[in-house]
């Protein structure tokens, strides 16, 4: 269901980014995210940034925990979405990625971070699932 939603919210994100207000396609992107953050492949692409991330903080000396670096990375695109939008009110490229992997990075943060940023993305895959889901028939 949540795959089916993510590739709904994303077609139409990628459809309507260049026609639309960039609200709505940033909401389609957004939505989009959460859902794919949700479905099996999110959990892959989760599993798979926790296992690159301990692997590379395991080469410095002094432990650095994964969550830290994924609220770091968490906020860095936050800002780099801002900072597309302030500057042409558009989504364009980089903020457009930076908008759909958000709700991965939240999920895989864990831990405080994690658990505030799991149930906004909660929210949000929800309320795609109940916009799109009586159109789909779910």
């Amino acid at each position: 269901m949540y795959t089916i939603g993510a590739a709904l919210c994303l077609s139409l994100f990628w459809f309507l980014r260049k026609k639309a207000h960039w609200s709505i396609a940033a909401f389609f992107a957004v939505a989009g995210g959460a859902l794919f953050a949700f479905s099996f492949l999110g959990g892959w692409a989760t599993s798979l940034i926790l296992w690159v991330l301990d692997f590379v903080l395991g080469l410095f000396p002094e432990p650095i925990p994964a969550a830290s670096a994924l609220a770091a990375i968490a906020v860095f695109f936050l800002v780099m979405v801002a900072i597309d939008v302030w500057n042409d009110r558009r989504l364009d490229q980089h903020g457009q990625w930076a908008a759909i992997c958000l709700p991965v990075v939240i999920l895989a943060a864990g831990g405080a971070v994690g658990g505030v940023g799991g149930s906004v993305v909660t929210s949000l895959a929800g309320a795609g699932t109940n916009i799109f889901g009586p159109l789909l028939g779910w």
